[in-house]
């Protein structure tokens, strides 16, 4: 497979009846699912997907490169240079911003890295869109009227609550690095609405899980120690609370958003499913079992295991999805033991294929 690294396209024509979006992390989980569902969905639109990793890529992302609205360059958001050449070349009218460091256990070892990209890398993307579209402060040049920039945040940048959930009004209370990050991301994409004019908005999610996820995340690890005959390794006593949002759920918040928000509003998207973390593994466990039933079940691999890098546990992450539902009618269609079976499934198919490769 060819990966396009240079600003040729493979003897492409370009569209200039394309609306031109900027995906960066396009490589990721979210960005890779969100390109995917854009480009079956709005034949009017051409991507352009930049991530600081070229390979793997994802499975998702394979098929697009046959397609004309579809290109890759290997960008690193930190360089403010190639950011600014991507949005030259293809005349970026529309960006939403994915790429960030996210890895709590990581930011605690290597903070530095964490601000570089989640916080300098988001200021060159936003830079580089001001130059593209503005020629001052609230002057918008004319082919660029309607170029909007939606950023890509998540809940932790409210804190754990003790009781009750957070909402967008929420004081934000940063516990790691990774969303003290996040937390001046966002404001650095507020500044440019409020100081420049820029129409930019911010979209804050949950734990987005499903099908496709990368491996060291908490459902894809405890599916893989499972069907490994590992032990499965629980922090603390499991008791932490997170919101899980199914991956579908999380791709129509953000096409909502994208088109229906308003500028300079924040929106938080959750699956209204708080769950502890032990309750999640052990439903996979017991799901698993249906699929393998046998003497043991997969529960008795369960072993709980001191937190990683002296975090404290239990927390809880709950959040309130109202504004979405009641300014821009969005709501959750997947419960999370449909969204849990269907990433269950997926993963024991992938496993069959290569059983039989």
């Amino acid at each position: 497979m060819r990966t396009v690294t240079g600003f040729e396209t493979a003897g492409r024509k370009e569209r200039s009846d394309m609306t031109t979006i900027l995906v960066t992390g396009g490589h990721g989980f979210l960005g890779s699912h969100y390109i995917h569902e854009l480009l079956n969905k709005y034949p009017a639109y051409r991507v352009v997907s930049i991530d600081v990793q070229a390979e793997p890529v994802p499975e998702l992302i394979r098929p697009l490169y046959a397609c004309d609205r579809y290109a890759f360059h290997q960008v690193d958001i930190r360089n403010n240079d190639a950011v600014e050449a991507i949005f030259s070349h293809y005349a970026i009218s529309q960006v939403v911003h994915f790429a960030a460091k996210t890895h709590v256990g990581e930011s605690m070892e290597n903070p530095g890295v964490f601000a570089e990209t989640n916080v300098l890398g988001t200021f060159h993307v936003l830079e580089a869109a001001r130059k593209q579209w503005m020629n001052g402060p609230f002057e918008t040049k004319p082919q660029y009227a309607g170029s909007r920039f939606l950023h890509i945040s998540t809940d932790q940048v409210y804190g754990p609550r003790d009781e009750g959930w957070a909402d967008e009004n929420t004081k934000r209370s940063p516990i790691n690095p990774y969303a003290s990050s996040k937390a001046s991301s966002e404001l650095m994409v507020k500044n440019f609405h409020e100081s420049y004019g820029m129409d930019a908005l911010v979209l804050q999610a949950s734990n987005v899980y499903g099908p496709h996820q990368q491996a060291d995340k908490l459902i894809p690890i405890v599916l893989r120690k499972a069907l490994s005959g590992g032990i499965i390794p629980v922090y603390g006593n499991g008791q932490d609370v997170h919101d899980w949002l199914f991956v579908e759920d999380f791709w129509r918040a953000v096409d909502t958003v994208f088109h229906l928000g308003d500028a300079g509003h924040t929106y938080l998207a959750g699956g209204e499913q708080s769950l502890k973390t032990l309750d999640i593994v052990v439903s996979i466990c017991t799901a698993l079992d249906l699929h393998f039933p046998g003497n043991t079940s997969f529960n008795e691999q369960i072993r709980f295991v001191e937190p990683a890098n002296g975090t404290k546990v239990p927390h809880r992450f709950a959040v309130s999805t109202e504004k979405l539902k009641r300014e821009l009618d969005f709501e959750v269609q997947t419960a999370f033991e449909k969204g849990l079976a269907q990433t269950i499934d997926w993963t024991l198919s992938k496993n069959r294929l290569w059983e039989v490769v």
